[in-house]
């Protein structure tokens, strides 16, 4: 009995860390997805620097959040998204003409993290 009561402990702990991580990884990703959103809000009202600034703090936010999450996601899964922030600090620096077409494939891809760590029932069976 001792055994079964020891796996079912196991078992809930593992279900509870999953649980965090899970509403971790989504509301970080939703906060980055914000600072996104007011990336293009001043790139498109011409405030350089400030996108710049927001840009700077984007890729600040995404080293917090990815040092951290490296040890729950693999790899594989944040490097591109490091590459695509650093690509944006500087674009945003240089007042880069691919700076659009950047933001939008960032944005797809914490969409996709984002996607990929809510537990749906057809992922999980």
């Amino acid at each position: 009995m001792t055994r079964v009561r020891i796996s079912a402990g196991i078992l809930v702990l593992l279900i509870g860390i999953s649980v965090f991580s899970g509403i971790w990884v989504n509301r970080r990703c939703d906060d980055m997805l914000g600072e996104i959103d007011k990336i293009y809000e001043l790139e498109e009202k011409g405030d350089i620097i400030g996108a710049a600034d927001m840009s700077k703090e984007l890729d600040a936010n995404w080293e917090s959040f990815r040092e951290t999450a490296s040890v729950m996601l693999r790899y594989d899964k944040l490097v591109e998204i490091d590459r695509l922030c650093s690509r944006i600090v500087h674009l945003a620096a240089e007042e880069g003409a691919e700076m659009e077409a950047e933001l939008a494939e960032l944005r797809d891809m914490l969409e996709m993290l984002k996607s990929g760590e809510t537990p749906l029932w057809n992922s999980v069976f």
